[in-house]
């Protein structure tokens, strides 16, 4: 498409005949003629070789955390004949886009580029397509060419290490004991002596009470413990923005700290996001995948789709939780993480107040009043957890 120096070389070159005419000077006449073909010609070559451009994108990682920087590679193929000098613009939402020079390329030529992809704010980040700009020499010219590359960036929300999750009482063990463990336990200790029934491993038969007994006894041990975390996202007492954004840190942190234990661990949102009971660092990704884009909601569903509660629960929420005491009671253990306005109000290097932990009819109740305090905060409550247990 002709610019605005093409309109004026146009106009100029009109105004030199015209003078020409009226004036007699042959040179007005070439002048003028000159202009009007350099603006006619560059125009005429634009539209008659248009761009031919395929492109392909890698995007690396194609998931991270807040804060961590992704590298996008882009590869560009020219199809027709030799391509000019190219503006390439790669459409990344949210920002202007990076904007990358392209040389001339042969046919079939194939050149590369990368850039950096700084990352601000969890979400999903869509990547093009790719606008491409070209102009002749004199800046007479444009031609724009759109390749619909596109590509995504999954951005998790950031973590902070903690220690492993608080004790629940097993829920899984024979002897149905509410001895609290740490989730991962594992328990092979002794439990009761029996008689000895078909089908019982021999190596469990203890000979020397079969002897005084004159029957065979088996040894009879506690059933390996298997506890179970749920990490309950209050996301209806939460509004969008960086409220929504620290209370995914603060649930995402929670679920992570069971990255390497061998128990099942859960998250579920109160609009009926759900990840079941899953394990190890597959399981965090997939409780990541959710707190990526979790926004408030107004529809919940926890209600309707009723869960099987095992184990601990670990509720984030807002100030104001939305959660009914009914919907939780049939935890073993129940830990409540109240986020407070100045963990999102307080300016950067401002002392927040200190949060708070307590014990409210055998349950947690954590307040937490800046970001930077989730460990400590979360470390009193196990300790506290633990020496409420030891009273009982």
């Amino acid at each position: 498409m002709p610019t605005i120096r093409a309109w004026i070389c146009a106009a100029l070159g009109a105004i030199s005949i015209g003078l020409g005419f009226a004036f007699g000077p042959i040179e007005l006449y070439v002048i003028g003629a000159a202009l009007l073909v350099l603006a006619i010609t560059a125009v005429g070559i634009a539209v008659m070789r248009p761009l031919r451009l395929g492109v392909g994108r890698t995007v690396h990682p194609p998931r991270l955390h807040v804060g961590s920087t992704s590298r996008v590679e882009i590869a560009v193929r020219n199809g027709g004949t030799r391509s000019p000098v190219l503006r390439m613009v790669d459409k990344v939402a949210g920002t202007a886009g990076a904007q990358l020079l392209v040389p001339p390329l042969g046919p079939d030529e194939v050149v590369r580029a990368a850039y950096r992809l700084p990352t601000e704010r969890r979400g999903i980040v869509e990547i093009g397509p790719v606008d491409f700009e070209a102009t002749d020499p004199f800046g007479l010219a444009r031609r724009h060419f759109n390749a619909p590359s596109v590509g995504t960036l999954v951005v998790y929300p950031e973590i902070i290490a903690l220690p492993p999750s608080p004790p629940s009482p097993a829920t899984e063990r024979r002897s149905n004991t509410d001895v609290p463990e740490f989730l991962g336990g594992r328990s092979e200790e002794f439990h009761t002596l029996r008689t000895y029934v078909p089908g019982d491993d021999i190596r469990r038969i203890n000979w020397a009470a079969s002897a005084r007994h004159d029957d065979l006894i088996v040894r009879e041990d506690e059933t390996p413990t298997q506890n179970h975390l749920t990490v309950l996202l209050d996301n209806a007492s939460l509004d969008d923005g960086i409220p929504m954004d620290r209370a995914a840190t603060v649930a995402g942190s929670l679920f992570a700290s069971m990255r390497n234990r061998a128990d099942p661990f859960r998250l579920i949102t109160v609009d009926g996001q759900d990840t079941g009971f899953v394990l190890g660092p597959g399981g965090i990704e997939t409780g990541l995948a959710i707190l990526a884009i979790v926004d408030k909601t107004g529809d919940r569903r926890l209600l309707a789709s009723p869960v099987a509660p095992q184990g601990a629960v670990v509720i984030v929420s807002g100030p104001n939780p939305t959660i009914d005491r009914g919907e939780i009671d049939r935890y073993g253990r129940v830990m409540w993480l109240a986020i407070q306005p100045s963990v999102w109000l307080t300016a950067d290097g401002a002392t927040a107040p200190a949060g708070s932990v307590d014990v409210v009819n055998g349950e947690i109740q954590m307040s937490l009043t800046s970001l930077p305090e989730l460990p400590t905060l979360w470390n009193r409550s196990i300790t506290t957890l633990l020496s409420s247990a030891a009273r009982r």
